[in-house]
């Protein structure tokens, strides 16, 4: 049977995409994944009184561990055995606005089943699965989620069960959202920065000195620190909160290189992780959050949208690729998986991507 022209294309790029996404994932067989909750307690820093909190004389803050464990593949269990073999890398996950440590679990099992451990703390005035039971994220303590990222590393470094467990010298950070925010200062702000830092994921980030700037978050004193961290900027076409805090490419450009930036078309703020479907009406469903509450006499432009949105799923699985790639290259030297992620739009392609090296 002969093909024609369109048709032998067609396949062709077919093929290609499978040959692709079956490199990408050529060591992501099911593993066990192991699960250790930590409170750790910082002794010189309060918390302040907010969103129903009484404030406190210490800084609590409750960090869930995932990591690579002797378990049945596919399963997870608390304080499993760790899996034998040479320390892995770290991320450390930093939640968005009124989120919580466990609501980005299709990157986090991906990853540690790929050999990373993920720790991710649920901090105290912005997560809805924080001890202190707030009513609602207060953005004027990211100043302390900064401080929190440098605490928890000292800490996980000093901790005799968990400082085995990863390689001191291969520490990544990654937000979404508000813990986008978070994870930027800590790698590019000067007088806050983290040089134990070795590269940063931002999903969702808008431009976070803008954000900053425009909720007050304490973070105004601070400068931008020329740091050649290498950093990826996970950006949605239809990302509402991004438009409010800056347009896309804004913060990529201030940085240093190596700096990449991938934007999903027609995708949204909240999809990177998990979050909110797809509307009954096909509006975009970052617009919820501004229809109760104080953010209701917000209207922000985008929100009349109807249709033409990404799957969820499928930008979930775009996020996993790229971050993937991403890390492999940065942390664990696979210039294999950078050079995939350089022609990422070639396999997938919903998104565009820019980078410098």
């Amino acid at each position: 049977m002969m093909l024609g022209k369109q048709t032998l294309r067609q396949l062709v790029a077919m093929i290609v995409l499978a040959l692709f996404v079956t490199q990408a994932r050529a060591t992501d067989e099911p593993a066990g994944i192991g699960v250790r909750h930590i409170t750790l307690t910082d002794e010189s820093r309060a918390i302040k009184a907010s969103m129903g909190f009484a404030g406190s004389t210490v800084r609590r803050i409750d960090v869930t561990l995932w990591y690579p464990a002797e378990t049945r593949p596919g399963d997870s269990a608390e304080n499993a055995a760790p899996a034998k073999g040479p320390p892995a890398p770290l991320i450390i996950y930093s939640h968005g606005t009124y989120g919580r440590a466990d609501n980005a679990m299709h990157l986090v099992n991906h990853l540690v089943r790929a050999g990373y451990i993920v720790a991710a703390p649920d901090y105290p005035l912005s997560s809805r699965a924080a001890y202190t039971k707030i009513s609602g994220a207060d953005p004027t303590d990211v100043v302390n989620q900064v401080k929190d990222l440098h605490f928890i590393i000292d800490k996980l470094l000093a901790d005799g069960t968990v400082s085995p467990l990863f390689d001191h010298d291969r520490i990544a950070t990654m937000g979404h959202s508000l813990g986008a925010v978070t994870s930027y200062f800590a790698s590019f702000a000067g007088g806050v920065r983290d040089p134990r830092i070795k590269a940063t994921v931002l999903l969702g980030a808008g431009d976070p000195v803008q954000a900053a700037l425009s909720a007050n978050m304490g973070l105004t004193y601070t400068w931008n620190a020329a740091a050649s961290v290498p950093v990826l900027f996970m950006s949605a076409e239809h990302d509402v909160f991004a438009r409010i805090t800056g347009r896309p490419y804004a913060a990529y450009m201030r940085l240093e290189k190596p700096k990449y930036e991938v934007m999903v078309a027609g995708g949204v703020h909240g999809w990177f992780r998990e979050g909110t479907p797809l509307p009954a009406d096909g509006s975009n469903p970052d617009c919820l959050f501004f229809k109760t509450g104080a953010a209701s006499a917000f209207k922000p432009a985008g929100c009349d949208k109807r249709g033409g949105f990404i799957a969820q799923a499928r930008q979930m699985e775009i996020t996993r690729i790229a971050v993937r790639e991403f890390l492999d290259g940065y942390l664990k030297g696979d210039a294999a998986q950078l050079k995939r992620l350089r022609k990422l739009h070639s396999a997938l392609p919903e998104t565009e991507i820019r980078f410098e090296e």
